[in-house]
């Protein structure tokens, strides 16, 4: 009993964020943030009746920034437009995005990524979606969440309680996608044809489901095709970076789990076949896969087997599943040490493609930095 009056003060928080093995601080645990809550709850509901404020709700085992920033830059062309911070933890992220609306705020962007069972409960106790977006499923986060049919059941309870519930049956089909020699992705989404700043052809998914939310809200197709074609990737999210010797760095340091490693494969071999340079993968351990961390890895291997790249460098010790399954590749137990065999690869070749594919756990962008200084 005393759990549940508990509750009634912090909100339906899983019992993991009830009761972290972190330390805490207890005045921000215990008193702060459940006021904070509780304030924000009820400030978004009085925006939403008496202002009209709508809200998108966006969950998904991968693309949740990206399609949150697509319909940011969308959305923020007709109206005010707030959107949850990118690299924060939902708990808290909510609240606070909640907090920087104001009675002028036309759409409320929120991204819900879910870890423990009992997070969708808390994120829509706390927010009632206009719209909510379920864009994908997959292992991702299985450590907590144990089995990928558990994974889908928590996540897919935002279309319950979500007023309108989309799903990807829902969104435009994708007649065409591909990589440009210029580095930008041009997609066919029914009548509509877009070139994504963005490169790779999975980010047709994103740039769909934005299509199928702004048909909802009846946004003008002006503002989609605008919205969509001004956006600029984030920071180490399969970022072009041209070195001065005319190599190519693909930085996508950013976050990695088996549909990103995967689409990003496939968007190495695309742009080596648009460019004409020889592929080389730099492939660190996808964290949180739980019971499926063995078989995931098997599969980038043989996925990797299947493809015309031939020169792969393993971090991290799951990794060893990936060169096992791939039939080659090397591994190694520190940055330093991989780098120096990387460059004993390409000081005999200038004509690279070099895809830096991982985690921010693995801090691969430290590894970036010094390729590219080393060209300096």
């Amino acid at each position: 009993m005393w759990f549940n009056l508990l509750r009634l003060w912090t909100g339906p928080l899983p019992h993991e964020e009830l009761f972290p093995d972190r330390k805490i601080n207890p005045l921000l645990h215990w008193f702060i943030h459940p006021l904070k809550r509780r304030i924000a709850k009820y400030y978004l509901l009085f925006l939403q009746k008496i202002f009209g404020l709508k809200v998108i709700a966006v969950t998904g085992s991968t693309g949740k920034t990206t399609t949150v920033n697509l319909l940011n830059s969308v959305l923020s062309l007709v109206g005010n437009t707030v959107k949850t911070l990118d690299s924060t933890t939902t708990t808290y992220n909510l609240p606070t995005t909640i907090l920087r609306c104001s009675p002028s705020t036309k759409y409320l962007i929120l991204e819900m990524g879910v870890e423990y069972p009992g997070d969708m409960d808390f994120y829509c106790w706390l927010v009632k979606p206009d719209i909510g977006l379920f864009l994908n499923i997959s292992t991702v986060h299985a450590e907590f969440l144990g089995s990928l049919e558990n994974i889908r059941a928590e996540k897919s309870k935002l279309l319950r309680y979500s007023k309108i519930g989309l799903t990807a049956s829902d969104f435009p089909k994708v007649i065409s996608s591909q990589i440009t020699p210029d580095l930008t992705t041009k997609i066919k989404l029914g009548q509509l044809e877009i070139n994504l700043s963005l490169l790779g052809s999975h980010y047709s998914l994103n740039a769909a489901a934005v299509v199928a939310v702004t048909t909802r809200l009846k946004i003008p197709v002006t503002y989609l095709r605008d919205g969509l074609e001004s956006l600029l990737p984030p920071l180490h999210r399969f970022n072009p970076v041209q070195l001065k010797s005319g190599r190519l760095l693909i930085d996508d340091s950013y976050n990695s789990n088996p549909v990103s490693a995967a689409a990003s494969l496939e968007t190495l071999q695309e742009i080596a076949a648009v460019t004409g340079k020889t592929p080389v993968l730099i492939f660190s351990q996808m964290n949180e896969l739980g019971q499926y961390e063995k078989s995931e890895h098997q599969k980038i291997g043989l996925e990797i087997k299947k493809s015309g790249i031939r020169n792969l460098f393993c971090i991290g010790p799951a990794t060893k599943y990936t060169i096992d399954s791939a039939g080659f590749g090397k591994f190694f137990h520190t940055q330093e040490k991989l780098l120096a065999a990387l460059n004993k690869l390409i000081i005999c070749n200038l004509d690279f493609v070099i895809l830096v594919k991982g985690s921010r756990s693995w801090h691969l962008e430290n590894l970036i930095r010094e390729i590219v200084s080393s060209e300096q």
